[in-house]
């Protein structure tokens, strides 16, 4: 946190982002905002060739077992994370404003994120839209979330296609879990209210609320 630039936009992010709710992940340049059942991520992503910053935008859910943060739903266009292209830092010029203005667009990016996430209803219909539209191969993650998320709105056949669906071998064990659950709303729920608990300890999270959903 030395840099000056690196400074400035956790000034900033602190000023924009906190009202919001999300909350600097130690020192690094990830911000969090903790939704119980889903992450939302602001990530101020710096530059292996020179001083400044991107900056991606998007939701993690809580219900896999991958044990880190991963951008499953971005909130730029085609849902991609990256909302913001490279602001530079230049030699001897303060980062102020730039800062700023990645901290703006980021608060704009989430804040349009969460709005579309009110529920587990409208994020099934979220999930399960982008996989009926989506041009790139299904059965990865992206549908894995779309059943998980289909489940939890009781939607149990369209949950029941997605999980059966997955032909990426990294998800297969995730999806696993789920086998003979679908019809059964009680024990679905459990099962996902399981693995938020346990990603939520690998991420070194506080326990969740009682009622996630």
């Amino acid at each position: 946190m030395s840099d000056a630039h690196t400074k400035a936009i956790a000034k900033a992010a602190k000023a924009t982002l906190h009202p919001l709710g999300l909350r600097q992940k130690g020192q690094s340049r990830l911000w969090i905002g903790d939704n119980g059942w889903w992450l939302g991520i602001v990530e101020f992503q710096p530059s292996g060739f020179s001083k400044g910053s991107y900056l991606n935008v998007a939701a993690h859910w809580l219900w896999s077992d991958q044990g880190h943060i991963s951008f499953d739903l971005g909130s730029g266009p085609d849902w991609d994370s990256r909302v913001a292209d490279f602001e530079a830092c230049e030699p001897g010029e303060p980062f102020d404003e730039a800062a700023g203005r990645l901290a703006s667009v980021a608060a704009q990016s989430f804040s349009a994120l969460a709005g579309r996430l009110p529920s587990i209803e409208e994020t099934a219909d979220v999930l399960l839209s982008r996989e009926a539209n989506s041009s790139a191969a299904a059965g990865s993650w992206s549908t894995y979330h779309a059943g998980v998320a289909a489940g939890l709105a009781g939607r149990s056949n369209e949950a029941n296609a997605m999980l059966h669906s997955i032909t990426d071998t990294r998800v297969r064990g995730a999806a696993e879990c789920y086998r003979g659950l679908t019809s059964d709303a009680g024990r679905f729920r459990a099962m996902t209210v399981s693995l938020i608990e346990t990603q939520r300890e690998a991420l070194r999270l506080p326990a969740a609320r009682a009622a996630l959903f």
